[in-house]
Protein backbone atom coordinates (compact mmCIF):
# COMPACT_ATOMS: atom_id res chain seq x y z
CA UNK A 1 0.00 0.00 0.00
CA UNK A 2 1.52 3.40 -1.20
CA UNK A 3 1.84 5.69 2.09
CA UNK A 4 0.15 8.68 0.23
CA UNK A 5 -1.60 7.01 -2.66
CA UNK A 6 -2.89 3.66 -3.75
CA UNK A 7 -0.66 3.37 -6.16
CA UNK A 8 -1.40 -0.92 -6.06
CA UNK A 9 -4.43 -0.14 -7.83
CA UNK A 10 -3.35 2.60 -10.19
CA UNK A 11 -3.01 2.57 -13.85
CA UNK A 12 1.01 1.96 -15.07
CA UNK A 13 1.38 4.90 -16.78
CA UNK A 14 -0.99 6.94 -14.52
CA UNK A 15 1.65 5.41 -11.70
CA UNK A 16 4.64 6.31 -14.17
CA UNK A 17 3.45 9.89 -14.53
CA UNK A 18 3.21 10.44 -11.08
CA UNK A 19 6.52 9.10 -10.36
CA UNK A 20 8.16 10.93 -12.89
CA UNK A 21 6.57 14.26 -13.03
CA UNK A 22 7.01 15.17 -9.40
CA UNK A 23 5.19 15.16 -6.48
CA UNK A 24 3.33 19.13 -6.98
CA UNK A 25 0.75 17.26 -9.14
CA UNK A 26 -3.01 16.98 -9.37
CA UNK A 27 -2.53 12.94 -7.79
CA UNK A 28 -1.03 14.38 -4.86
CA UNK A 29 -4.12 17.09 -3.40
CA UNK A 30 -2.65 18.16 -0.57
CA UNK A 31 1.01 18.15 -0.77
CA UNK A 32 2.92 21.47 -0.78
CA UNK A 33 1.80 24.74 0.81
CA UNK A 34 2.55 25.17 4.71
CA UNK A 35 2.98 22.87 7.81
CA UNK A 36 4.21 20.06 9.11
CA UNK A 37 1.24 17.82 7.79
CA UNK A 38 2.23 19.06 4.22
CA UNK A 39 5.78 17.98 4.29
CA UNK A 40 4.80 14.41 5.11
CA UNK A 41 2.90 14.21 2.67
CA UNK A 42 5.12 15.06 0.35
CA UNK A 43 7.81 13.09 1.51
CA UNK A 44 5.15 9.96 1.85
CA UNK A 45 4.42 10.89 -2.09
CA UNK A 46 8.06 10.79 -3.00
CA UNK A 47 8.58 7.57 -1.12
CA UNK A 48 5.79 5.68 -3.37
CA UNK A 49 6.97 7.25 -6.57
CA UNK A 50 10.20 5.45 -5.57
CA UNK A 51 8.40 2.61 -5.04
CA UNK A 52 6.95 2.49 -8.81
CA UNK A 53 10.26 3.29 -10.00
CA UNK A 54 11.68 0.24 -8.47
CA UNK A 55 8.83 -1.99 -9.87
CA UNK A 56 10.32 -0.95 -13.26
CA UNK A 57 14.05 -1.74 -12.38
CA UNK A 58 12.49 -5.29 -11.22
CA UNK A 59 10.99 -5.42 -14.55
CA UNK A 60 13.87 -4.57 -16.23
CA UNK A 61 15.69 -7.52 -15.18
CA UNK A 62 13.47 -9.92 -16.69
CA UNK A 63 12.52 -8.07 -19.70
CA UNK A 64 14.24 -5.07 -20.48
CA UNK A 65 12.13 -4.23 -23.46
CA UNK A 66 9.33 -3.82 -21.37
CA UNK A 67 10.46 -1.36 -18.99
CA UNK A 68 12.25 0.56 -21.58
CA UNK A 69 8.43 0.87 -23.66
CA UNK A 70 7.53 1.84 -20.29
CA UNK A 71 9.38 4.52 -19.21
CA UNK A 72 9.14 5.64 -22.96
CA UNK A 73 5.32 5.99 -23.34
CA UNK A 74 4.26 6.96 -19.84
CA UNK A 75 7.36 8.84 -18.19
CA UNK A 76 7.81 12.66 -18.26
CA UNK A 77 9.56 14.43 -21.29
CA UNK A 78 13.33 14.10 -20.81
CA UNK A 79 13.14 11.65 -18.25
CA UNK A 80 14.78 8.83 -20.58
CA UNK A 81 18.23 8.84 -21.18
CA UNK A 82 18.96 8.31 -24.98
CA UNK A 83 20.68 4.91 -24.16
CA UNK A 84 17.68 3.66 -23.24
CA UNK A 85 15.82 5.05 -25.90
CA UNK A 86 18.00 3.45 -28.18
CA UNK A 87 18.16 -0.09 -26.80
CA UNK A 88 14.33 -0.25 -26.88
CA UNK A 89 14.69 1.16 -30.57
CA UNK A 90 17.10 -1.80 -31.12
CA UNK A 91 14.65 -4.63 -29.79
CA UNK A 92 12.09 -3.53 -32.17
CA UNK A 93 13.94 -3.62 -34.57
CA UNK A 94 15.27 -7.11 -33.92
CA UNK A 95 11.21 -8.39 -33.27
CA UNK A 96 10.55 -6.55 -36.41
CA UNK A 97 13.45 -8.60 -38.34
CA UNK A 98 13.13 -11.93 -36.84
CA UNK A 99 8.84 -11.62 -37.45
CA UNK A 100 9.71 -11.05 -40.91
CA UNK A 101 12.31 -13.93 -41.31
CA UNK A 102 9.84 -16.35 -39.47
CA UNK A 103 7.53 -16.00 -42.69
CA UNK A 104 10.60 -16.77 -44.95
CA UNK A 105 11.27 -12.69 -45.94
CA UNK A 106 14.51 -11.68 -45.11
CA UNK A 107 15.24 -7.48 -44.97
CA UNK A 108 17.49 -5.65 -47.15
CA UNK A 109 19.34 -3.21 -45.52
CA UNK A 110 18.16 -0.13 -47.33
CA UNK A 111 14.28 -1.54 -45.86
CA UNK A 112 15.53 -1.91 -42.38
CA UNK A 113 17.45 1.99 -42.60
CA UNK A 114 14.07 3.24 -43.99
CA UNK A 115 11.86 1.56 -41.01
CA UNK A 116 14.28 2.57 -38.71
CA UNK A 117 13.94 6.28 -39.36
CA UNK A 118 9.92 5.54 -39.12
CA UNK A 119 10.15 4.00 -35.60
CA UNK A 120 10.50 6.89 -33.39
CA UNK A 121 7.22 8.62 -35.23
CA UNK A 122 5.64 4.70 -35.16
CA UNK A 123 6.37 4.48 -31.46
CA UNK A 124 5.81 8.29 -30.11
CA UNK A 125 2.85 8.14 -31.91
CA UNK A 126 1.11 4.95 -29.91
CA UNK A 127 2.38 6.11 -26.59
CA UNK A 128 0.10 9.59 -27.42
CA UNK A 129 -2.69 6.92 -28.36
CA UNK A 130 -2.12 5.16 -25.11
CA UNK A 131 -2.42 8.37 -23.17
CA UNK A 132 -4.65 10.44 -24.92
CA UNK A 133 -6.57 7.95 -27.21
CA UNK A 134 -6.47 8.28 -31.19
CA UNK A 135 -9.17 9.81 -33.23
CA UNK A 136 -11.52 7.93 -34.60
CA UNK A 137 -13.81 9.55 -37.09
CA UNK A 138 -13.20 11.23 -40.67
CA UNK A 139 -15.05 13.06 -42.59
CA UNK A 140 -15.80 12.08 -46.40
CA UNK A 141 -17.46 14.02 -48.90
CA UNK A 142 -20.61 12.23 -50.06
CA UNK A 143 -22.68 14.17 -53.37
CA UNK A 144 -22.32 17.93 -52.08
CA UNK A 145 -22.42 16.97 -48.60
CA UNK A 146 -20.18 16.17 -45.92
CA UNK A 147 -20.63 13.12 -43.96
CA UNK A 148 -18.62 11.98 -40.90
CA UNK A 149 -17.61 8.17 -40.42
CA UNK A 150 -15.60 6.02 -37.73
CA UNK A 151 -12.51 5.35 -38.67
CA UNK A 152 -9.26 4.88 -37.32
CA UNK A 153 -6.78 8.04 -37.46
CA UNK A 154 -3.46 7.09 -35.78
CA UNK A 155 -1.59 9.75 -34.35
CA UNK A 156 1.27 8.88 -36.35
CA UNK A 157 -0.08 9.53 -39.81
CA UNK A 158 1.09 8.59 -43.15
CA UNK A 159 1.99 11.79 -43.86
CA UNK A 160 4.51 12.34 -40.64
CA UNK A 161 5.81 8.71 -41.41
CA UNK A 162 6.42 9.41 -45.05
CA UNK A 163 8.23 13.15 -44.03
CA UNK A 164 10.52 10.73 -42.24
CA UNK A 165 11.81 8.02 -45.21
CA UNK A 166 11.90 11.54 -47.56
CA UNK A 167 14.28 12.79 -44.33
CA UNK A 168 16.17 9.24 -44.38
CA UNK A 169 16.77 9.40 -48.65
CA UNK A 170 17.55 13.01 -48.06
CA UNK A 171 20.31 12.08 -45.57
CA UNK A 172 21.72 8.63 -47.43
CA UNK A 173 22.14 10.85 -50.96
CA UNK A 174 23.08 14.28 -49.33
CA UNK A 175 20.79 15.88 -51.12
CA UNK A 176 18.18 17.98 -50.05
CA UNK A 177 16.34 19.97 -52.58
CA UNK A 178 12.91 20.76 -52.86
CA UNK A 179 12.74 18.50 -56.61
CA UNK A 180 14.49 15.93 -54.71
CA UNK A 181 11.74 15.83 -51.55
CA UNK A 182 8.89 16.20 -54.17
CA UNK A 183 10.28 13.08 -55.99
CA UNK A 184 10.53 11.03 -53.03
CA UNK A 185 7.54 11.73 -51.54
CA UNK A 186 5.43 10.53 -54.81
CA UNK A 187 7.50 7.71 -54.56
CA UNK A 188 6.22 6.71 -51.05
CA UNK A 189 2.51 8.05 -51.50
CA UNK A 190 2.80 5.43 -54.66
CA UNK A 191 4.39 2.47 -53.08
CA UNK A 192 3.04 3.31 -49.70
CA UNK A 193 1.23 -0.44 -49.59
CA UNK A 194 4.92 -1.86 -49.45
CA UNK A 195 5.67 0.57 -46.58
CA UNK A 196 2.13 0.24 -44.44
CA UNK A 197 2.66 -3.41 -43.93
CA UNK A 198 6.12 -2.65 -41.87
CA UNK A 199 4.05 -0.03 -40.08
CA UNK A 200 1.57 -2.15 -38.66
CA UNK A 201 4.01 -5.37 -37.77
CA UNK A 202 5.75 -2.86 -35.37
CA UNK A 203 2.87 -1.27 -34.17
CA UNK A 204 0.93 -4.68 -33.44
CA UNK A 205 4.62 -5.54 -31.86
CA UNK A 206 4.22 -2.39 -29.40
CA UNK A 207 0.47 -3.54 -28.07
CA UNK A 208 1.84 -6.89 -27.59
CA UNK A 209 4.98 -5.04 -25.32
CA UNK A 210 1.90 -2.58 -23.76
CA UNK A 211 -0.32 -5.70 -22.90
CA UNK A 212 2.74 -7.77 -21.30
CA UNK A 213 4.08 -4.67 -19.43
CA UNK A 214 0.83 -3.80 -17.61
CA UNK A 215 0.35 -7.27 -16.57
CA UNK A 216 4.20 -7.42 -15.40
CA UNK A 217 4.03 -3.86 -13.51
CA UNK A 218 0.50 -5.14 -11.90
CA UNK A 219 2.05 -8.37 -10.43
CA UNK A 220 5.79 -6.69 -9.79
CA UNK A 221 4.13 -3.51 -7.81
CA UNK A 222 2.16 -5.47 -5.81
CA UNK A 223 4.49 -7.59 -4.47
Amino acid sequence: MGLATNIEKWDMSTAIGMATEGVRSSYNQGAGGGGFGAADREIASRIDGAKVLAAIDRMGKQAIHLADWSMFAYASPYWNGEQNRERFFNHVLHDWVMSWACKGVYIQERTFNRVKAMLPVIAGGLALEQTTSADISEWTVVGQKLKQELQYQPTASKALLIRALVEQDCRDKGEDSEAFQKKRQRYYQNHWSDWSQHVETIRSQLIQYDRLARKMFKVTIEN
